[in-house]
Parts: C-alpha cells; structure tokens; sequence
C-alpha cells in the first residue's frame, strides 16, 4: 500500500488571539456575500470599511464613502484567495475588482486601526481609505452602533498583546 506524504509536519504551538479581518467572537454576528467594486484597481483590502459601491449592481462595495453612499460594513479575510503578488511569502490579502468578498455587517472583527483607540469608545471610518479608527482619524465618519472592544495600544503591564490589532464591535443597539 503507498502511502501519502504528509501534508503538515511542523505545527505551532498556539493560535495568533487574532488575526487581520477575521471575526473575534462567536457572538451573534452577521455576514453579507458582496461584490468588490474596485475600478482603481488597487484592491479591497481585509479589514476595512466598505460602502455601498455601484459598478457591480445593488451587491457591490467599494472602499470609502463615495458621493454619499451607505456604510455596509467591514471586509473580512478570505484565506482562499490567490497569491496575485506571485512572490514567494508575500501575499495580497485583498479583494479584487468584481471578487465575491465576506462583509461583516453585525458582530465582533479583527482590524488594524490607523489610530489610538479605547474601549467603550464609538468607531470611525476613513471616508476615503476606509481605514478605521477613532474621531481623530483623517476624514472621520462615525459607524452608527459601534463599539471598540479593546484598547490600541494596549495597557502598560498586560501579558497578551494584539500585533497592532483591536476588535470593533458592528451593531450596537441604543
């Protein structure tokens, strides 16, 4: 009988607490199938605040807030995704112009803000970027029912750190 090579024969031995565009928690959470409208070009990247966009029909999303759209949600991570880079260990992690791509609307996500945020605190959003953070941000929209739950960066003293992460709560009912 032939055996199979393994697949895996190094294992790590613990998980990252979070990882870029991933969802945090098992508390109720919502996900949305969207279509990436992306006419730069550049990619929608994980993570990050997305609008109703127009190109791709009544589903699409792009980056920002562009004449007025409606904040959808925040883009979550798609480990099956190409290696559009083609280099060896670097990897795109964004979405594409007409990608089918995850958008958390309700829940708890993993995301990189661009500023010092605190919890408790309401979240914002880069109207142009997308990139997220507090009312200071560059270009602030505020995300109607949000909640940071954690701190960036976080308290002197504490064991577990984050790698430049923090989790934004999506639906908050006032």
């Amino acid at each position: 009988m032939i055996t199979p090579a393994p697949l895996q024969t190094t294992y790590i031995q613990y998980e990252p607490v979070g990882q870029l565009g991933t969802v945090a928690t098992m508390a109720n959470f919502n996900v949305d199938a969207r279509i990436a409208d992306d006419v730069a070009g550049t990619g929608i990247g994980f993570g990050i605040a997305v609008c109703q966009g127009g190109t791709h029909g009544d589903k699409s999303v792009a980056v920002g807030e562009t004449s007025g759209s409606v904040f959808v949600g925040i883009t979550l991570a798609d480990p099956t995704l190409p290696n559009l880079s083609n280099l060896a260990g670097q990897f795109t992690d964004k979405y594409s112009d007409s990608d089918n791509c995850s958008v958390l609307t309700l829940g708890d996500v993993w995301v990189a803000p661009a500023t010092a945020v605190a919890i408790g605190t309401q979240g914002y959003f880069n109207s142009v970027t997308g990139a997220l953070g507090n009312s200071g941000i560059s270009n602030a929209v505020a995300i109607a029912g949000s909640r940071w739950e954690t701190h960036l960066p976080r308290p002197a003293g504490e064991l577990v750190t984050f790698s430049g992460l923090a989790v934004l709560r999506l639906g908050i009912m006032s």
